[in-house]
């Protein structure tokens, strides 16, 4: 049974966003929990229209966190879902904004104490530049704590690399005689020089738009210096099969924070925080994701947020 009411609320900004608040029964005031959603055009709940993807994790994560007595607010980023705006034309500094307003919401509203901020994926990184900015009460990093965006693109086309050269059989020996690594590593360089040679927010490569913006404000961001300026506590956690992020970064974060940090490795969660298992082929990663995402949030999940949110704001 819900102990929360949920409402429709817009966020106030360059654009008008659309968001669900839930609200705690009871008068509160009630500390608050701000979600901010990984890359990609997700909406307010985890879910991608485009990718056909519907797992819903950030509805699960809010509704949960709410039943523990904390007001939760999650936003449909710009060109998304209800909100206003243009989404292939939103930098990183665009989707910082928008936090910090979000930030500004929960602020004036009477329901709300402690704000802590929850992100997924990119939102680890929009999260710390957020408070660098509006320093919070509380960061929850979720599959992406103490890496950059450039860092894990990095990582992720490693992993095809090694996966498409390692194939057993023909198309494996194939793979290695033409090459493709090679090919995969000039393609990626490519794209790389034309975002950072381009003043313009979309680019055409290949035949497909792309968001040279966010690119080339992700890759110019420092995440590390940041994270210098936070001094509020800090939980990271990524799952052991994350393939889109790298698990034992969050072991990083208490030597790169000025306040106290917990960190947490959990065993068989993927990127979408589902438990998964068995090995998870990188090329194969879309068709698992939507295999897995009627699952619920990993339990263990649900047992470290509500031990750590519970201690913070007692």
């Amino acid at each position: 049974m819900a102990n929360f009411r949920e409402e429709k609320v817009i966020i106030e900004g360059k654009y008008a966003l659309a968001g669900t608040l839930t609200i705690p029964e009871g008068s509160g005031p009630f500390p608050a929990v701000l979600l901010v959603a990984g890359s990609g055009e997700v909406d307010r709940d985890g879910n991608s229209k485009k990718g056909k993807l519907f797992p819903n994790m950030y509805k699960e994560l809010a509704e949960f966190i709410s039943n523990l007595g904390f007001t939760t607010l999650r936003v449909d980023k710009r060109g998304v879902g209800e909100s206003d705006g243009v989404f292939l034309e939103t930098g990183m500094i665009d989707l910082v904004d928008d936090v910090l307003s979000s930030i500004r919401f929960l602020e004036n509203h009477s329901k709300v104490g402690e704000i802590i901020l929850l992100g997924h994926s990119e939102g680890c990184i929009l999260v710390t530049a957020a408070n660098a900015r509006r320093p919070v009460d509380g960061l929850i990093f979720l599959s992406g704590a103490a890496e950059s965006i450039k860092d894990a693109l990095i990582r992720q086309r490693q992993l095809v690399i090694d996966e498409i050269l390692n194939e057993k059989g023909v198309r494996g020996k194939l793979a290695r005689l033409l090459k493709l690594d090679q090919k995969i590593e000039n393609q990626a360089q490519k794209l790389t020089d034309k975002i950072m040679s381009s003043s313009d927010s979309v680019i055409k490569y290949q035949f497909q738009k792309i968001n040279a913006k966010w690119f080339r404000e992700h890759f110019s961001y420092n995440v590390f210096e940041d994270l210098k300026k936070v001094t509020c506590p800090s939980l990271a956690i990524t799952g052991s099969k994350d393939i889109q992020a790298t698990p034992e970064r969050v072991n990083d974060l208490p030597h790169l924070v000025d306040g106290p940090a917990a960190t947490h490795i959990i065993e068989n969660m993927d990127h979408l925080l589902r438990e998964v298992s068995g090995e998870i082929p990188v090329t194969q990663v879309v068709k698992m994701y939507k295999k897995n995402q009627d699952k619920p949030l990993h339990p263990e999940l649900k047992g470290i947020l509500s031990e750590w949110l519970t201690s913070v704001t007692a």
